[in-house]
């Protein structure tokens, strides 16, 4: 397994989305989705484009997402305060269906994780380090991060906290709440986590014993995340996809079809995150049969082609700010604009 070295201090994520509640963008919407893209495909380290199933949740449309990666805070402010990019976002109209959440976490409270040696998502903000030591058993994300230890990195809210209770109930997910949300403030130690799969280059008998022993495991964790209950601590989930990679299966969720497949989620802490993964018997098993499968001596340790990556940021105050601009009601953290501890 390799990490990234990242330069101490400050990155940031910057993520863009158009929502549209057809299959495809209408002509307003395209020409919205073309017009960013020119602003921001060559500006970042490094950017990528998805389409997210849903828009405040599955199966409410789509989301066209921009996910890019910029090496310091400086150089995002750059672009950001570009006149062309400020006169874009300031016309934007009151329906625009336009959002972003822009996410600034220190290098010490971050850890990225791939079994590739191309680079990938944070492997493009500093040079590729081997993590075999740190990889493997429940904690190693906590222990590939620098912070220290005494930082328990806890979330300060207090009993269950769920997108239902504030407000995001499935009827509104198709209603539109006109205007502009913008929210600068959220509890400290939110973690921050983008998982990819990539499917591209399986061999034969790996895409065989992909079916056989994984896709299905594989499957329900990703359900059981999307549709967890309040106590699991999880704020959002969204599951992305890369279209012009082609897919694999057909099957459901319909984004886990690609060969090339993303999904972000916001816990309220890590411990949650953590907690989760070890109380959930199909996550448990499936880290223990892909190991199986993939570690040294395992039938697919030298031949398996899978791609595979994770990030994991905590964040503290004032590291992440969302604005939501004529977006469907439970998009991202609008469900929770009007609770404490969220404005």
């Amino acid at each position: 397994m390799w990490g990234v070295r990242l330069s101490p201090g400050s990155f940031v994520y910057s993520l863009f989305g158009i929502q549209f509640q057809d299959e495809h963008p209408n002509d307003r919407q395209s020409s919205l989705i073309s017009q960013f893209d020119n602003l921001i495909k060559h500006a970042p380290t490094s950017v990528e484009r998805l389409i997210q199933d849903g828009g405040a949740s599955p199966n409410s449309g789509k989301t066209q997402v921009w996910i890019a990666y910029w090496k310091s805070h400086p150089d995002y402010q750059a672009w950001w305060t570009d006149p062309d990019v400020s006169a874009f976002w300031s016309s934007l109209p009151p329906d625009a269906g336009m959002w972003r959440e822009i996410i600034t976490p220190h290098s010490s409270r971050t850890q990225h994780g791939t079994n590739q040696t191309t680079p990938i998502g944070l492997g493009h903000l500093g040079d590729r380090i081997p993590v075999g030591d740190k990889t493997g058993y429940w904690g190693c994300y906590r222990h590939r991060m620098s912070a220290e230890a005494s930082d328990r990195m806890k979330t300060p809210l207090q009993g269950a906290l769920s997108r239902a209770s504030a407000g995001a109930l499935s009827s509104d997910c198709r209603t539109v709440r006109p205007g502009r949300v913008h929210m600068t403030r959220f509890p400290e130690n939110i973690c921050f986590v983008v998982e990819g799969q990539d499917h591209s280059h399986l061999t034969p008998e790996e895409t065989e014993c992909w079916f056989k022993h994984f896709d299905q495991l594989v499957t329900q964790w990703i359900v059981d995340l999307t549709a967890a209950p309040p106590e699991s601590g999880i704020l959002d989930a969204r599951l992305c996809y890369y279209p012009e990679g082609g897919t694999f299966r057909d099957s459901a969720p319909a984004a886990l079809n690609y060969n090339k497949k993303t999904q972000f989620f916001y816990f309220t802490d890590m411990n949650h995150m953590l907690r989760f993964g070890q109380q959930n018997k199909g996550h448990v098993q499936l880290r223990s049969d892909f190991m199986e499968a993939y570690w040294p001596g395992g039938p697919l340790s030298a031949t398996g082609q899978i791609g595979l990556w994770v990030e994991t940021s905590v964040l503290k105050e004032g590291e992440l700010e969302c604005e939501y601009v004529g977006c469907l009601e439970g998009t991202g953290f609008m469900p929770f604009d009007s609770m404490e501890g969220f404005t």
